[in-house]
């Protein structure tokens, strides 16, 4: 699986072409490695080869697509029913994501469908943190379309969003499991490391398709959450963006998910904080995760009881698991610089161009966006520049 390059040009275009060449022959997947273009593609050939490879002379009786939840990626459940020897060893249930519709291709392929598949394929068995397992990961770099097939993991799971109210305990767990993470990956020569998509090169591709324009009417759109103060700087917010991208790719790097806000955590059956939807994972600085988890975990009130306490934390815990030794003020500096790119990906979110998909419901953007900036109107993110 090589790195893919610069986001093309015409990638919108292309997808599109794609998608239209797709409805007039549609291909029909059967063998391991095929790429289903939609779930009702899908047949039980290809999924009986995909997830029966290791057990021989079990098929695939019937299944049955759940409901759709389409976001940033198209998420469906399938239930499966099998026959033959073996079968008792095989999933009757599993979650899957993918990108099939022409909206979500073009955002993912900015490195959310490589970064994901390269997640699972390659980073995901070297971890020892709660995260999903994957049955299979592929996608299609002609055509972008792509799916994850996802360990399910039932109905005891609890899945965060953002009305969840964390508890203490349950926030410092958050920040444990992140520099578990990053200290495994500090400035790491494995060659998985190097697969990596470069947050910085994330990034390029999001402005390719749009990410400043975005970015500004997000922050205008969310002006009701938004400290006067800082609002007020308003024209600030997009160079200090390009700065806090800029920093990050001078910063040593290891592995960051890089979407750590609370509707990607999940709570497990006996209490445990597991993270999941890998797709923005990348090469980068430790810090973003850190502002992202931050700024978007518990309500302001809250983050300004613990956080304080969750930095020292953190920054204990990365040199506990082998990372580096970074001061509490160092930590707190480059923080308040990622906060910017934290908040980009929400007010992209919050409105996004025609040609990407409509992905978190506008209370959650305003939810997140408004504990963000709060977070950055507290520590005057914005003075965090003068370098």
């Amino acid at each position: 699986m090589s790195q893919i390059g610069s986001l093309r040009k015409d990638i919108v275009e292309h997808v599109r072409r794609s998608c239209k060449e797709e409805e007039l022959n549609p291909p029909v997947p059967r063998e391991y490695g095929d790429i289903p273009v939609s779930y009702e593609a899908i047949t039980k050939e290809w999924l009986t080869a995909t997830l029966a490879r290791d057990v021989f002379r079990s098929t695939i009786k019937s299944f049955s697509l759940g409901p759709k939840d389409d976001g940033s990626a198209n998420r469906r459940r399938i239930e499966i029913e099998w026959k033959g020897f073996g079968a008792h060893k095989l999933p009757t249930s599993v979650f899957c994501k993918a990108a099939h519709s022409a909206e979500n291709r073009i955002v993912l392929a900015a490195g959310g469908t490589y970064s994901e598949v390269c997640f699972y394929n390659h980073i995901r068995p070297q971890l020892n943190i709660e995260a999903p397992w994957a049955y299979f990961a592929g996608y299609d770099p002609k055509s972008w379309a792509a799916i994850v097939i996802l360990k399910d993991m039932g109905q005891e799971t609890t899945f965060c969003n953002y009305k969840t109210d964390l508890t203490k305990a349950q926030f410092a767990e958050q920040v444990q499991m992140l520099a578990k993470l990053h200290s495994q990956y500090y400035q790491s020569q494995h060659p998985d490391f190097e697969r990596l998509l470069i947050y910085k090169d994330r990034i390029s591709n999001l402005i390719e398709v749009g990410l400043e324009t975005m970015c500004v009417n997000g922050f205008r759109a969310a002006k009701s959450v938004i400290p006067p103060r800082l609002f007020a700087r308003q024209n600030e917010i997009w160079p200090c963006t390009l700065k806090s991208v800029e920093r990050n790719a001078e910063l040593p790097a290891t592995v960051v998910h890089g979407d750590v806000h609370l509707g990607n955590w999940y709570i497990t059956p006996d209490g445990h904080m597991g993270l999941t939807d890998w797709q923005t994972v990348a090469r980068g600085h430790w810090s973003r995760d850190l502002a992202y988890v931050l700024g978007t975990a518990v309500s302001a009130e809250k983050r300004r009881q613990w956080e304080h306490e969750m930095v020292e934390m953190y920054v204990s815990e990365l040199r506990k698991h082998g990372g580096p030794s970074v001061s509490v003020e160092e930590a707190w500096l480059e923080l308040r610089r990622q906060s910017l790119g934290v908040l980009a990906y929400w007010t992209l979110t919050l409105t996004p161009s025609e040609n990407l998909p409509d992905m978190q419901t506008e209370e959650a953007c305003l939810c997140f966006i408004g504990r963000i900036c709060t977070m950055m109107d507290d520590h005057e993110v914005l003075d965090a520049f003068d370098f």
